[in-house]
């Protein structure tokens, strides 16, 4: 039986352009349409199959889960027009670098999907990968919060 209108949880949709690319048992990730297909033509295999294990541990329990090294959960801040914050945190199989940050979605924690870096060939971050998925986290996060999220 279906619950009266009232009572149903009201269930926001993803963002334009992004898509579910893992849900777990508590926590989900979302990705950017163009920037998984960019993923999936320019990692290498070992790259991506480190990538699932890490949204694996993630979905089951969130960052806790990350094995030591993988996941660095303070890449870099960066603040919207009204002073809000915004984290951007980034999963590391190999030298595959996944940037994007997490908010509540739909009364899920989720882990949004802004960027990447395929190649970090040096022990310094590519600061113009990490500005732009700084700038795309940010304009999620204030289209979310918009709509009430």
């Amino acid at each position: 039986m279906t619950p009266p209108a009232k009572f149903a949880a009201a269930v926001q949709a993803l963002p334009d352009e992004y898509e579910l690319y893992y849900r777990g048992p508590v926590y989900d990730v979302v990705i950017k349409s163009k920037i998984k297909k960019k993923l999936e033509r320019k990692a290498t295999n070992d790259q991506l199959a480190g990538l699932k294990d890490l949204m694996e541990r993630y979905g089951e329990s969130g960052f806790d889960n990350m094995p030591r090294g993988k996941f660095n959960a303070s890449e870099e801040r960066f603040v919207n027009s009204k002073g809000k914050q915004v984290l951007l945190q980034a999963f590391k199989p190999g030298q595959l670098r996944v940037y994007g940050y997490c908010q509540s979605f739909n009364g899920r924690p989720t882990f949004f999907i802004t960027g990447f870096d395929p190649v970090k060939k040096q022990d310094d971050a590519d600061q113009d990968v990490i500005a732009a998925s700084g700038k795309e986290a940010v304009a999620v996060f204030d289209l979310l919060s918009a709509k009430g999220n």
